[in-house]
Formats: C-alpha cells, sequence, structure tokens
C-alpha cells in the first residue's frame, strides 16, 4: 500500500487534501518542536547601545506576547515573574516564593531555550536566562496593607 496523504473524495472524483498544512509532507512529525520560528543565525547585527536592564523592562510586555503567540504557556510562565537583573550576558528573571512551580517550568531546558532566542531577536545579543526567587511584598510588611504599621 502506498503513502498517501489523507484524502476526501469530490464529486467529479478530484482528490482534496484534509491537512492543516497541506504543504507538509509526513502527517504526524516524530517530535514536534516547542517552537516554529526560524533558527537564529550566528551573525547578529551588532547594537549600538549596551543593554541594560530598563531596556529589557521597557521591552517585557512586548516579548511577553511574541512568546505567547509561539507558546502560550511561556506568557503565563513570564507574566509570573519579571526581570529583575542583567550581568555580562546573563538576565535573571525574580519570581515571587508562591510561584515557585513557574520558576521550576523556567528552569526546563525547552522552555528555557525558546525564551532565550526570542531574547537574542529582540536585543540582537546573545542573553542566558536563570531564575531566582525575590520577595514580591518587598514594603509591604513594613508598613502593612493599608499604610498603617503593623501591630
Amino acid at each position: 500500500m502506498k503513502d498517501q496523504l489523507p484524502q476526501t473524495q469530490m464529486g467529479n472524483n478530484e482528490a482534496t487534501n484534509l491537512l492543516l498544512f497541506p504543504n507538509e509532507l509526513s502527517a504526524f512529525p516524530a517530535a514536534l518542536s516547542l517552537t516554529n520560528a526560524p533558527p537564529i543565525g550566528n551573525n547578529l547585527p551588532s547594537r549600538n547601545f549596551p543593554l541594560s536592564l530598563a531596556h529589557i523592562t521597557a521591552e517585557w510586555r512586548g516579548l511577553l506576547k511574541r512568546l505567547g503567540r509561539r507558546r502560550r504557556v511561556l506568557e503565563t510562565l513570564l507574566t509570573a515573574g519579571q526581570p529583575i537583573r542583567l550581568t555580562a550576558n546573563t538576565l535573571v528573571v525574580g519570581f515571587p516564593p508562591h510561584r515557585r512551580f513557574h520558576q521550576e517550568l523556567l528552569d526546563m531546558p525547552d522552555y528555557r531555550s525558546c525564551v532565550e532566542e526570542e531574547l537574542t531577536r529582540t536585543f540582537r545579543m546573545r542573553l542566558s536566562v536563570v531564575t531566582a526567587a525575590y520577595p514580591e511584598s518587598r514594603g509591604l510588611l513594613r508598613h502593612g496593607v493599608f499604610g498603617k504599621s503593623p501591630a
């Protein structure tokens, strides 16, 4: 039996491809990659200015949206955290203690590599991503929830 794509018969004996992506030759690839984004070339254009945490923070929401279009879970993960430090070519993404699950997911190589790829596309330089816990409520314990000192 020949390997054929799924087809259906039309009234005039024409065969129509029912695949979602008709140009795809294999109906079920052995392993699905996490992204469909084009690979990043080794020749990245140079930046005209040094990258800072302020630049990353300013672009953070847009970066989350682009990642969300590629993998919805990445937008959710990164919404729970925020960039807290940039050291050399390493971005530290901080998560509050009650978001430990999100932090652990971002530490997984598949998710982390997708974020690193998007950071490279956005900022035109290779950045590594690491995670850290950070206190979410820095000032709330000292000043109380409603601006009053705790009793």
